[in-house]
This record gives C-alpha cells, structure tokens and sequence, in this order.
C-alpha cells in the first residue's frame, strides 16, 4: 500500500475571497439589539465587526502562518492540514498539539518558539506537529462522516508514525484534550505523556461518588451546572442538527462571527478572536467544524477503560474545573495535577478566561508542558515527585497571608523561600543567575504565583536532568558544596517536599509528604541537616519510636507533625 505524500504547503486565500468577505460584512443585516440574557450582544458583534473590517490584516496573519513550515497529507481519505516546526536541539520530544471549536491552529502560534527553541537554553524542547482538527481549517471541509474524537486520534497517530516518530508526546485543549487522552489509549507503547488543559470527567450518578467534595470541588460543579444551564445550546445543536445550522454559517460572516464568539471571551484581543473566524469563513468550514459533536453524539461505542499513559493536567481559573475524584476514575496514571488563576480581568461568568491558555498565558502553559515531560524522562524521580508535591500544596492555598510552622514566615514567604531554593540549586549545576533575592529573608509580597514558582521548578529539573547518577560532586548551594548526584538531587527533593508540607498544613489541606517520600528522604535528611540547624531547620524533636516515616522526618527537621495555627 503507498502512503500519501506529505506536500509542502502555503496558505493563500485569493484576493477576491477577501474582497467578498468585506463586501458581505459592509451589506450585512442586523437583529434588533437584546440584553446579553440573550446571547452575544449587538454591542459586542458590532465592535468585532468593525476590527474585522477596519483593522484586522489577514495578509499580515497569513505571512505570519507561512513563516512555519507547513503541510497536507492524505489520512483516511480526507486532507489533513498540519503545521511541521522541528527545534534545533537533538534531545527534543515530538509533540502534536491539538486544538477545539471555535479555535483553531491559532491557538498554539504563541507557544511555538518557547517549545521549540526554549530559553533557557537546558530547558526541554520539542519538535512540534500542530494540525488542523479533520474538518477545521486547511484539513476541510471534511466530505465523509466520522471525524469525532476516536477516529482523528487514529490519524493523529498515523500522522506521527508517517513522520517518523516512533515516540512521542500528546498535548491539547478543548476537543484536544478530548483526543490527546485517546492517542495515548490507542499508541500507548509509542505516547510517552499526555498533557491536556481539562479532563473531562464526569459524575457516575454513584452518591458515594458525591461525599467529602471538598469547596473547591463543589464549586467547580456549581460552574458547571451554570453552564449547562446557560450556554450548552452549541453543544446541543451541534450534536443533533449541525447541518440546519450550517446554512447561516456558510452564507453569512456575521452569522459565523456571532456564533463563535459566544466562546471567545470579551478579555481576549480582537485580533486573535478575528484570526480563528476569518480561517473558519476563508475555508468554509464553519458548517464541517461543528459536525465534530455530532460524530461524537453517535458514535459507536469504544474502549471505557481507564488510559494508562502518564497524564498531566494544567487548568485555568474560568475555564472548566477538572475534578480529580471524577478524573483518577478515567485516567490511571495522573502523575501532575496544577491549577492556575491566568486572569487579568474578566466579562463575567460567560468569560472562561484561561480557555485559550496557549494564547492568554502562555509562559504559564509552556512552563507546565516543559515540566510535566521533563518529570517522564528524569533520572530523578524522587526530585519530580517533590515538585509536584510543592505545586499540589501552592495549587490549594486561598489564604496567602497564613501563618505557618515554618519559623516567623507566612505561607508567601515560605513560598518564596521554596522557590529560591530550587532556583539556587538550578543555578549552581548551570552557572546560570540564582534568586535575585534572599530566599532566607522572604518579602512576602507577590503578585503573580504561578509565574513565580514555575520557571524556578522547571529550571532545577532541566538542571537535574542533566547530572548522571554516577556524578560524584554536583555543585550545590548548601554550605557543604558539591555533593555525589544522589545527595545533591536528594537536599533538593528535601527542600521542596518540607516546603510543601508546611504550605499544605498552613491552610488545612491534606500532607502532600507520602509515607515513601519521607522514607526516602530522611537519610538524606539525617546526612546533610546539622550544618543547617539554626537557619534552616529548627533543633531535631523528640518523638515516640513508632512514629511514621513522615512525622519522623518532620520531628528530625524541627517540626511539629501536629503543628496548627
């Protein structure tokens, strides 16, 4: 059987396309004005209108897609669109990025040079594959049935064994997030990690399911059901009579431009809402973009099973709250779990900022790939498992000012002291600026959190990657120097995991530190603490001979295992 060919390819849209666009714009009839109550307001598709016509340069964006290498291939006999970017570092990670309705390749423009060619320059890198959704774009209009979740996760994988990746890793968003879990279910042997923006995991209808939800929980449910309540007419239209639908869509520009816009918030830029309409109406696929739930809505049914390739969820405050008792249920192998508040103002419950987070918050998102596949790879699992134990604890805190067991210091400052530290022991392997601070005198005082701890997590686990297990004098920031590979990953594990303790227990959350991480960390503990006593630990505590590895550790280290406020 011959395989398609992979063809070059270069977006340009003939001028009498745009020339029509404008002209059915400037004629286009409008609906008497209603309250937002209502749906998406005159007011507000008015104002896109306008941009679209007076501002937005569609020659400007096109030049911008044509600086990356682009492509179209053949894949279950429809033409699959796909941008090609390959970084210039041997060590990279494939990755194919996949996006939703109503974005588009769009989404992932911003993210392509810190993925590819990252800075700094030890940080992970990835060879990009970022296609058009079968039916989205330049891979449409689709001509035949199917194109749902399963069936374009079978393509995507086909895809990327057709460009010779034999590993690789799985990112996405929206409908990605859908069919980046379903590459790794169908190519496990070949999908080293899975990164999403939501897992979409429900409630069984199970009341055992139900108990304990703790507040945040609750909330995200609560979110939910307002959705549901108030913007799930899409989903039910697309699902049942996409096609009665397209007719508006694919006649009229305005019409396409009022329905998407529902989903792209009012705190996003009009270029970006603009450069994913205009592909949509410059290819004709406002009416084959929307069959998507439709396909899924009937589809034969697939494997329920739980995937067991290692997954990663990065969410974002407005957008839809991933539960992880309804997540660990669909997904066994969950090994990173952050949330992020990206947002920089909000139009109120309709706004899901942070949905599009490869374009509202990008070093964020670019942060959280780079360590989620950084931690698959590393030698040092036990470094990967306290950093993910800091972030799990920073991830629950609503209360910044908290004091915790962690001498005069609130739970800021214990942050900030965290922080430091991994960026001191980053800076010490690679020579690279430490903490342009004091992490022991913390000022407490930060305005964007996520944005501080990432980078420095990601810097010591890009730094640790690159330290062999035979290392014998790894250069630290402790006064006892370099120290063999072990030791050294271990102080920075110890550093971390105590901290996240101390965070999570602040604010009444439950330990991050498990049973196996103290265990493993108290040698280190007992090797390295003493020079330490008196500024970074308190005197060693007295405890009962059976304690648990964790409070032994704890009591070790000058703390208090049944510390409260």
């Amino acid at each position: 059987m011959t395989v398609p060919a992979l063809r070059p390819f270069r977006a340009e849209i003939a001028q009498s396309a745009l020339e029509d666009l404008q002209a059915r714009l400037r004629r286009a009839l409008w609906p008497d004005d209603l309250p937002a109550e209502y749906g998406v307001t005159n007011e507000r598709v008015r104002a896109l209108t306008e941009h679209w016509l007076e501002k937005f340069d569609w020659r400007a964006f096109e030049a911008r897609l044509n600086a990356y290498p682009q492509f179209v291939t053949e894949i279950d006999g429809e033409r699959i669109h796909f941008l090609h970017v390959r970084s210039s570092r041997a060590d990279a990670t494939p990755l194919v990025l996949t996006h939703g309705w109503p974005g588009s390749i769009v989404e992932y423009l911003d993210v392509i040079g810190p993925l590819t060619e990252p800075e700094p320059a030890e940080a992970p890198a990835f060879h990009l594959v970022i296609p058009s959704l079968p039916g989205f774009g330049f891979s449409g209009p689709t001509r035949s049935a199917g194109w749902g979740t399963h069936r374009t996760a079978a393509a995507w994988a086909e895809l990327m064994s057709r460009l010779g990746y034999e590993s690789y890793g799985a990112a996405g968003n929206d409908a990605g997030s859908m069919i980046s879990p379903e590459i790794g279910r169908l190519a496990p042997e070949k999908v080293v990690g899975v990164h999403v923006t939501q897992l979409f995991s429900f409630p069984s209808g199970d009341p055992a399911e139900m108990a304990d939800l703790s507040e945040a929980d609750q909330a995200g449910l609560a979110h939910l059901q307002w959705f549901y309540e108030n913007m799930f007419s899409f989903n039910t239209l697309h699902s049942q009579q996409p096609h009665t639908l397209a007719f508006a869509l694919a006649d009229s520009p305005l019409a396409l431009l009022a329905w998407n816009a529902q989903l792209f918030g009012e705190h996003l830029d009009a270029d970006f809402v603009i450069a994913n309409v205009a592909l949509y109406w410059l290819t004709g696929t406002g009416g084959s973009s929307i069959r998507f739930y439709y396909e899924d809505a009937h589809t034969p049914s697939h494997p329920s099973a739980p995937t067991t390739v290692p997954t990663g969820l990065a969410m974002f405050a407005g957008d839809f709250q991933s539960i992880r008792r309804f997540a660990e249920r669909d997904h066994a192998n969950i090994v990173s779990w952050n949330a992020y508040d990206a947002r920089s103002g909000s139009g109120g419950p309709r706004d899901a900022a942070g949905h599009y987070s490869a374009h509202e918050a990008p070093e964020t998102l670019v942060a959280d790939i780079r360590t989620f596949f950084a931690g698959l790879s590393s030698p040092w699992p036990l470094l990967a498992s306290a950093h993910e134990a800091l972030r799990s604890a920073v991830a629950g805190v609503t209360d910044w000012s908290a004091p915790t067991p962690c001498s005069e210091w609130n739970v800021t400052q214990v942050l900030q002291h965290a922080g430091g530290d991994q960026q001191g022991y980053a800076a010490s392997i690679t020579g690279e600026p430490g903490p342009d601070f004091n992490p022991f005198a913390p000022s407490g005082s930060l305005e964007d959190v996520p944005g501080f701890l990432e980078p420095k997590l990601a810097a010591a686990a890009a730094a640790f990657a690159t330290v062999s297990p035979d290392a014998s004098a790894v250069p630290t920031p402790l006064p006892q120097g370099a120290l063999p590979a072990a030791v050294a990953v271990g102080a920075a594990a110890l550093d971390a995991a105590v901290h996240a303790w101390d965070i999570a227990i602040a604010t009444g959350q439950e330990s991050p530190l498990t049973q196996e991480m103290a265990a493993a960390l108290l040698p280190v503990a007992k090797e390295l603490a003493e020079p330490l006593r008196g500024f970074a630990y308190a005197p060693a505590l007295a405890g009962p001979a059976d304690d648990d590895a964790a409070s032994e550790l704890l009591r070790y280290l000058g703390r208090d295992p049944k510390w409260t406020a």
